[in-house]
């Protein structure tokens, strides 16, 4: 009987993946699951490495004329790096870092509106509120207050992660957000190194809201609080990636681009946020077709100057989105939401 570990193959892959009948990715010295579970790796035929000619060579140096197998590798994570001019930088830092002050002022914000909760804040945001209401009047993040805001931020984690509700998870959420705002942007050198994991929240808190959003809306709600409600989502989504931009803007100095966020539906109707009654939504009420553009079609027509009285969450967006400034940018040339 022939010897069987001497006769020839043409199998490529590593003898431990064989041995596991799993998928080897040949890399060398080492692929990656051996190098991953790190155990011994050995080739029967060696892998084949390119050279800068794009001719594939063996061990020896020899050239070797056939067509390598097609490797499959783990999907890479994709980040296009992003700098912005550090006044910015600053600018976008500055508007974040006060949105605590602002909630705990008039217990709104551009992205909670009172309004929502006719029948009294949510457990979450009526807390969060007190915390901001406390960091405005110490007026820095004291060692006490730090471990406060850490210790309340692992408790908004736990509570998010089991909302029973929508409206929970949405109170959980903003809470969280303005947590964070104070954590990752204080003023007083207590912000720790950049953290991924950090940032990896933000981004799961955006994408809980917007997979768990609901699809139709209670018949119960008025036009203004089914509207409120849609856009306190998405402006909480949108709040979620600019404090994950200027927290990585702030501490190493470059952010990511998201396309996730980019292709969020955003209303041209940014006034209407601001209207205090039903009645005064109504009159400003403009017709919905077209109302709707994605993130960054607003973002781009903010930086091409075709758009008309820049809010203060514009702004932010702006910056965020673009690396630009308010003032940099062109007046329109009609008065209407966006210029086409």
């Amino acid at each position: 009987m022939p010897d069987r570990s001497k006769q020839v193959t043409l199998r490529r892959s590593c003898q431990a993946c064989i041995k596991g009948k799993r998928r080897c990715d040949q890399g060398w010295p080492q692929c990656s699951r051996c190098l991953g579970k790190d155990i011994n790796c050995e080739y029967v035929n060696a892998p084949l490495t390119i050279t800068s000619s794009g001719r594939y060579v063996g061990l020896n140096r020899s050239i070797v004329n056939v067509t390598p197998t097609p490797q499959i590798h783990a999907p890479l994570q994709l980040e296009i790096a992003k700098e912005y001019d550090p006044n910015i930088i600053q600018f976008l830092v500055a508007g974040l870092r006060d949105l605590p002050v602002n909630f705990a002022e008039t217990g709104k914000t551009i992205f909670i509106h009172p309004d929502l909760y006719p029948n009294g804040l949510p457990t979450a945001v009526r807390e969060v509120h007190n915390i901001c209401r406390l960091n405005m009047q110490t007026g820095r993040v004291n060692v006490i207050l730090l471990s406060m805001l850490q210790q309340y931020s692992a408790d908004l984690c736990h509570r998010l992660s089991h909302a029973a509700t929508f409206e929970e998870l949405l109170a959980c959420s903003q809470a969280l957000v303005l947590i964070q705002c104070m954590l990752v942007l204080n003023e007083d050198g207590n912000t720790s190194p950049y953290s991924e994991a950090i940032s990896a929240m933000l981004a799961g808190i955006a994408g809980k809201l917007w997979q768990q959003a609901p699809i139709q809306l209670p018949r119960t709600l008025s036009p203004r609080c089914a509207w409120l409600l849609a856009e306190s989502v998405r402006r909480t989504i949108i709040v979620c990636f600019m404090l994950r931009s200027a927290y990585s803007l702030n501490t190493r100095n470059y952010s990511v681009r998201t396309p996730f966020i980019d292709s969020l539906p955003f209303d041209l109707r940014t006034n209407l946020w601001d209207e205090n009654s039903e009645t005064a939504w109504q009159d400003a009420l403009s017709d919905s077709e077209g109302s709707m553009v994605s993130l960054h079609e607003w973002s781009n027509g903010l930086a091409a100057g075709r758009v008309h009285d820049v809010s203060g969450f514009s702004g932010l967006i702006l910056a965020a989105c673009k690396g630009q400034a308010v003032f940099s940018i062109p007046s329109p040339p009609v008065n209407f939401y966006i210029d086409s």
